[in-house]
């Protein structure tokens, strides 16, 4: 064999060694995204579990939703009933009943209104409806918001001096100021007062309601905004949720401080008007 005929051989040999080289680093190359694929195809399997589950999670929930929705209103109309037959009776018959038919008179109101609030609470919260907006003042929507409210004798409700003008959905920011001054007027234990302060500025517009209650457990504090969470043997747990839900719908904030209690709602100006 020529000298020459060995270099062509010996090339050859280092060309088919460089090519099996270059075929074993592609195959590794190609194992290794083989498994990643592997892996991604199980990731994705896994998010696809999930997303399957809470789907079936939201449809139980839409279902629960529904039924709650039709059980409320079904015991909030015989409620409407019970108290309007005993305003009825009340404004007939108040100087002929006799002191103790008067008192559970007033018993049947008071149960029957806790009842009537539980229920507005449950109702508000599983409902799920977009944002009405319509141009109003603050003024207006606290005013119709009190006439809904029995305050007590005792308690005074201060209202702001200035007024506002918003674009928002009122009869869910009624709901809202009538779960928060509704709670205050049992912090303050029916006697007591109640601050509510309006300030604004170009960008947003800030409302407190502060009372001159005990403050708030620092344990509890935290949890407050928690679903289903209450510290009221008659409480629903809803009401708060409630409230942090419809002002995040209005892309605003709203957060709670002790010493005095303070209940701050912050409402972005620009975004209410747009």
């Amino acid at each position: 064999m020529t000298q020459s005929e060995t270099s062509t051989i010996n090339t050859e040999k280092i060309s088919s060694s460089n090519t099996i080289h270059q075929l074993e680093d592609e195959l590794t190359g190609n194992e290794h995204a083989i498994k990643e694929l592997k892996q991604l195809q199980l990731l994705l399997d896994h998010y696809a579990t999930e997303l399957h589950n809470q789907t079936k999670v939201a449809e139980h929930l839409r279902k629960i939703g529904e039924l709650t929705s039709s059980l409320t209103h079904n015991l909030r109309n015989p409620l409407g009933v019970i108290l309007t037959t005993v305003q009825i009776i009340e404004a007939t018959g108040k100087e002929t009943l006799d002191a103790k038919t008067l008192s559970r008179l007033e018993q049947i109101t008071h149960s029957a209104t806790n009842m009537s609030h539980q229920i507005e609470d449950v109702l508000n919260f599983v409902r799920n409806k977009p944002l009405d907006l319509e141009a109003t003042t603050l003024s207006n929507i606290l005013q119709s918001t009190l006439k809904n409210i029995e305050i007590p004798e005792r308690v005074n409700v201060h209202l702001p001096d200035n007024d506002v003008s918003v674009e928002c959905d009122v009869t869910k920011l009624q709901a809202v100021f009538m779960n928060l001054i509704s709670n205050s007027i049992q912090a303050i234990e029916n006697e007591g007062d109640i601050f509510i302060r309006v300030n604004a500025d170009s960008d947003l517009i800030t409302i407190n309601f502060e009372d001159s209650g005990p403050e708030i457990p620092s344990d509890v504090l935290p949890k407050i905004f928690d679903s289903l969470f209450t510290t009221k043997s008659s409480g629903t747990g809803l009401g708060l949720p409630y409230c942090k839900k419809t002002i995040e719908q209005h892309k605003g904030t709203i957060s709670v401080s002790n010493n005095p209690t303070v209940f701050t709602i912050k409402l972005p100006v620009t975004q209410l008007k747009n």
